[in-house]
C-alpha cells in the first residue's frame, strides 16, 4: 500500500498537482449587479501578479507600498503609519502586471479612479 501511495504522489507531482502555496487577494465591488471594480492579486514564489478584470472607468489603478507603524505610547492614540510607495501602475481590463522581489509585507490598493487607490488615503 505504501508503494502505491508513493507512486500516486509522484505521478500527481509530475502532473502539476503539487502547486506551491500562494496568497490571493480579490477586490470586487458592484452596483446594480454591474461590476464597478474587479481585480485579483496572486503572490507565489516572490512574484506578485496583478489582474484587472473589470473597472467602471475602463482602468484599474494600483499602488503597491510598504507601511511602517510606530508603536503607540501607553494611553496615547496610535500615530499615523508612514507609507512608502514602491510602484504605481494602471491596467486595462484583461491585462496583467507582474512584480518580482517585493518585500513579504508589501501592501496594495486598487481603484477605478486615478489616484492613490481604494483604501490608500493618506
Amino acid at each position: 500500500m505504501r508503494i502505491i501511495t508513493s507512486l500516486m504522489s509522484c505521478l500527481l507531482a509530475l502532473a502539476g498537482c503539487n502547486e506551491k502555496p500562494s496568497v490571493t487577494t480579490i477586490h470586487h465591488s458592484s452596483e446594480n449587479g454591474v461590476d464597478t471594480l474587479f481585480s485579483k492579486t496572486t503572490l507565489r514564489d516572490g512574484v506578485a501578479r496583478f489582474e484587472c478584470f473589470a473597472s467602471e472607468s475602463g482602468q484599474c489603478h494600483y499602488r503597491v507600498y510598504t507601511e511602517q507603524c510606530p508603536a503607540p505610547a501607553p494611553g496615547a492614540n496610535p500615530a499615523a503609519c508612514a507609507r512608502t510607495p514602491l510602484e504605481d501602475f494602471t491596467l486595462a481590463p484583461g491585462k496583467t502586471h507582474e512584480i518580482h522581489g517585493l518585500p513579504q509585507d508589501f501592501r496594495q490598493c486598487v481603484s477605478k479612479e486615478d489616484g492613490t487607490g481604494q483604501g490608500c488615503e493618506g
